[in-house]
């Protein structure tokens, strides 16, 4: 196999292994066990924290990740899916690695892959990929986030017991595969946890509490209900619950692991590390533009409320469209944006990562806008032509949200141009 010398390069190879079609068939752990054992399980090599869920999972892992970097740890942190480059699926002590290290690791790596004979799916192989960099750098914790689910994601193949597991709340997500009702869906949340592992889950419907709370004592773990409180002004409500868990999670860690305590501002500092396309304000030639990627009801509803909190009485130019979201759902998030809304712009946009995947028609969200009474919608036919829009309007308020993956490919056009302006003047 030739070696690869740039980004694009890892980007074309690895769009051959997103598989045609996901479905309960082919979600399985098989390839991902075989896959580690040849590689010598790395994954075994340092402590974890493994963080399940529908919402919040993301955010919940940076909060983590930051915690421990402030108490000296050195961390590695996987999430999915990445916003602007593959590079921020690996980050090493809160940084993904350079192009030029990424390229280093990945052409040892995939050599590997090659002699294996296994043909693991994209996200099994970036997340192998993760496990087996985190042993080289020899971090102390690893942070992982879950996939999809957890019983059977590909994350889920930490066995030690002195793992941490971290669930967020929990709603309908996935559920072509994951299950159709909420009971279904927490089960599968709550498979990451092991024999001796200690469980972290946010305060939520006492029936997901009660599951999880059996699955531990089946499977001989500790269950600590977080609150839901709000603790903290300085963070926004809508991350509450996940710097809740966050702390928490981190607490135990710090008193089991004898690493003392955190001071006032090492908190502080911690609390400012959220990730990006998590309702991140862009000031764009006058206008502020938000970009979420609030890709179920769960997000949406949080989203909405934090909006209307921080702009009260103000109505959104809003970008929107989903990925592979049954009608009902779908009519039931619009539903959500409607009073925050004065006019949708519903994009069609291409995925590239994880598994194989299809924006919903514009034309079918149109017609449920217009069922719902709202009328002023346009469609675009790419996430560039909708971001023209937005900048040919006069609204002074303008909100991207829907899919992580629409999110991202509007954020590099806002980010972009900045980043270049920069470098121009650097």
């Amino acid at each position: 196999m030739k070696s690869f010398v740039s980004m694009p390069e890892v980007e074309v190879f690895l769009s051959g292994f997103i598989p045609r079609n996901m479905n309960k068939g082919s979600y399985t752990l098989d390839r991902m066990h075989k896959l580690m054992e040849y590689l010598g399980n790395p994954q075994e090599q340092y402590r974890s924290i493994h963080i399940a869920g529908t919402s919040g999972k993301t955010s919940t892992a940076y909060f983590v990740r930051a915690l421990l970097e402030q108490a000296g740890k050195k961390t590695g942190l996987t999430v999915s899916p990445h916003i602007v480059a593959i590079n921020e699926r690996i980050q090493i002590h809160g940084d993904p690695p350079s192009d030029t290290k990424f390229l280093s690791y990945f052409n040892e790596f995939v050599k590997m892959i090659e002699k294996s004979k296994l043909e693991p799916t994209y996200f099994e192989l970036l997340i192998a990929f993760a496990y087996w960099v985190f042993a080289k750098e020899k971090v102390d914790y690893a942070v992982i986030e879950t996939g999809m689910g957890g019983l059977l994601d590909g994350t889920n193949v930490i066995k030690r017991k002195d793992k941490i597991c971290v669930i967020t709340s929990i709603g309908f997500d996935h559920t072509h595969i994951l299950g159709g009702t909420i009971p279904e869906i927490a089960a599968q949340k709550a498979g990451i946890i092991n024999a001796g592992n200690h469980v972290l889950a946010i305060q939520q419907d006492k029936d997901v509490i009660g599951l999880i709370k059996k699955f531990a004592i089946d499977h001989g773990a500790t269950l600590q209900v977080v609150d839901s409180q709000r603790h903290s002004s300085t963070i926004p409500e809508f991350q509450n619950d996940n710097w809740n868990l966050a702390r928490a999670a981190v607490n135990y860690v710090l008193a089991r692991d004898n690493l003392g305590t955190l001071s006032r501002e090492q908190i502080n500092v911690a609390k400012k590390q959220q990730p990006p396309a998590r309702m991140e304000i862009f000031e764009v030639d006058g206008r502020t533009v938000i970009i979420d990627g609030a890709h179920n009801g769960q997000k949406v509803q949080a989203l909405a409320k934090a909006i209307q909190i921080k702009y009260p009485n103000t109505k959104f130019l809003v970008v929107f469209n989903m990925i592979k979201t049954p009608n009902n759902k779908l009519r039931e998030c619009l539903e959500v944006l409607l009073p925050i809304t004065k006019q949708f712009v519903f994009t069609e946009f291409s995925v590239s990562q994880d598994y194989d995947k299809r924006s919903y028609r514009a034309d079918l969200a149109e017609n449920i806008v217009k069922e719902l009474g709202h009328k002023n919608a346009v469609k675009c036919s790419n996430p560039r032509d909708a971001y023209r829009y937005i900048l040919s309007t006069k609204e002074t308020h303008c909100l991207v949200t829907g899919s992580l993956y629409l999110a991202s490919q509007v954020r590099s056009l806002i980010v972009m141009p900045k980043q270049q302006a920069h470098q121009a003047q650097g």
